[in-house]
């Protein structure tokens, strides 16, 4: 490869910098609000716990931090996060030279940022952004600690167990990184093995002492985070129990669909590179030995022991149910630091990977800012189909709740009952400045989500009145609790259509009332 004209060590940081200024314009200028699931861990964090119904604690965390620094604006929430996908890849290229060549971790560093699942995923606030961190810190730490001896050695064994207990409360997938150590140990020398144990015993004690007050959290809760992780694991949620039934046709074709989308997820870039070490792998390759002592393992051995473990565990998953595409991602930190390696080993040459480094990194941000391509080009839209819009789910909150806000702000210190849960965080988020009590409503009285669980709206407590949300009337048992309910206000925009309701004349409340 050719030499770069900047510092390895000015490089870097210069470009992450600079993509990183690139994703916040592409976040301004994309007209879309916050995700639900976005929307949802901004609410959790205006009341921090050591866990909630469906995640750990860490992101929340990370998003009041964000917030505390940034704001409570579209780029406060996504700040933090937004950083700790790029600071993944300046993890890979400190791996790089921690296994002998700064260059392939530069070449690995690059394919990760330039991937499509850090161009899209990149810009939204998800428990896969400190996952991703952690994760890589996790592969830095443990080569670190195997390759170094005495105290430094368990220095970096500590700083290992830190970066995993942060892991798994930021996803219980990390979990999947167990899977990592009997290859590790499988494929180190016989010598090490002893050693290796004794620190990673030292790393799973140091994460299991981080992990504790969650626990205790999950059970005097209940444990309702693991229940709904088992849920949608190894159960597979109520929505997939057709997917278990289904034939052997249905299952491949699930599998494939998951394969396709890891792919989809690497990018034109990392799939480039690995093409061109496949093609030229009969080609003499770069074997220039690294300075210093030989490392326990190859650079593609390691690599791998982080990438395949968790790719086997969605396919299985794929062919049992459903697997959802992003369940492996943090695979990708193996499969783009193997690319990395290949690519300086098969040769190819700065600009070549420049050039898909840039066509990857272009390809996110047209499937970002693109809106309707056909638009684009002159095709006309097809009447009754709406345009193709990542982002649709996000548009339309902020101007549909903004209409409401005058006729919602005098009732303010009532209760506002929700049926829906992504309509719930929208207007917690939207209208945080009226800061309503929000209420959600179970037609059935199970418990579907988090606010179902934590603050329901009990029939049997009803207050005289109260406020509906929703993007129809009241639901049949609101209605039967309200017999003189009435519609205060609509709003539409776009896809949104969105109606408040006075609830009044609960004989609940009056019957209360009356009591002594």
């Amino acid at each position: 490869m050719n030499d770069f004209k900047l510092r390895p060590v000015l490089a870097v940081p210069i470009a992450l910098v600079l993509l990183l200024a690139w994703r916040l314009w592409q976040v301004a200028h994309s007209g879309a609000g916050l995700h639900v699931d976005e929307a949802q861990y901004w609410y959790w964090s205006q009341a921090l716990e050591w866990g909630y119904f469906s995640k750990p604690p860490l992101l929340v965390g990370l998003i009041r931090l964000s917030t505390e620094l940034f704001g409570d604006s579209l780029l406060g929430v996504k700040a933090l996060a937004m950083v700790a996908w790029l600071l993944a890849s300046a993890v890979l290229w400190r791996l790089g030279a921690a296994m002998g060549s700064e260059r392939a971790g530069m070449a690995a560093a690059a394919l990760l940022a330039a991937s499509t699942a850090s161009g899209l995923l990149g810009l939204s606030v998800t428990t896969d952004s400190v996952l991703m961190l952690f994760w890589s810190l996790v592969m830095l730490g443990t080569w670190r600690a195997a390759h170094a001896e005495g105290a430094s050695a368990w220095r970096w064994w500590a700083l290992t167990g830190i970066a995993l207990g942060l892991a798994l409360l930021s996803k219980y997938t990390a979990g999947a990184l167990s899977l990592s150590v009997p290859w590790l140990l499988w494929r180190c020398p016989p010598t090490q093995r002893s050693r290796l144990l004794a620190g990673l015993a030292l790393a799973a004690g140091i994460a299991a002492l981080l992990l504790l007050p969650h626990l205790f959290w999950n059970m005097h809760s209940g444990w309702p985070t693991l229940h709904h992780t088992l849920d949608i694991t190894v159960h597979g949620g109520a929505a997939s129990a057709a997917d278990r039934t289904a034939g052997l046709g249905h299952k491949l074709g699930s599998a494939l669909e998951f394969s396709l989308g890891q792919l989809l997820l690497l990018g034109p870039a990392g799939l480039a590179m690995l093409a061109m070490a496949w093609k030229r792998r009969w080609q003499p390759v770069d074997q220039s030995p690294a300075a210093g002592k030989p490392a326990l393992w190859s650079a593609l051995c390691y690599a791998w022991a982080f990438a395949w473990p968790l790719l086997a565990l969605g396919l299985l998953q794929a062919l049992r149910a459903k697997a959802q595409v992003n369940w492996a991602l943090p695979a990708l930190l193996g499969v783009c630091l193997a690319a990395g390696w290949l690519t300086v080993r098969s040769r190819v040459s700065c600009k070549t990977l420049a050039a898909w480094v840039l066509a990857g990194l272009a390809l996110s941000a047209a499937i970002a800012l693109g809106g309707d391509l056909k638009r684009w080009v002159g095709v006309p839209a097809v009447a009754g189909k709406p345009a193709w819009d990542i982002w649709s789910r996000m548009r339309g909150w902020h101007e549909a709740l903004g209409a409401l806000q005058p006729a919602l702000q005098p009732l303010r210190e009532l209760p506002w009952v929700l049926d829906d849960r992504t309509l719930l965080v929208q207007t917690g988020y939207e209208l945080r400045a009226l800061q309503p009590t929000l209420r959600s409503w179970s037609e059935d009285g199970l418990v579907h989500h988090h606010f179902d669980w934590k603050q329901p709206f009990q029939p049997d407590q009803a207050p005289q009145g109260a406020v509906f949300l929703g993007q129809g009337e009241p639901p049949a048992g609101l209605l039967a609790l309200y017999p003189q309910s009435r519609l205060l206000a609509k709003a539409e925009s776009g896809r949104l259509k969105l109606q408040a309701w006075l609830l009044q004349g609960s004989p609940a409340a009056e019957k209360q009332e009356t009591q002594p």
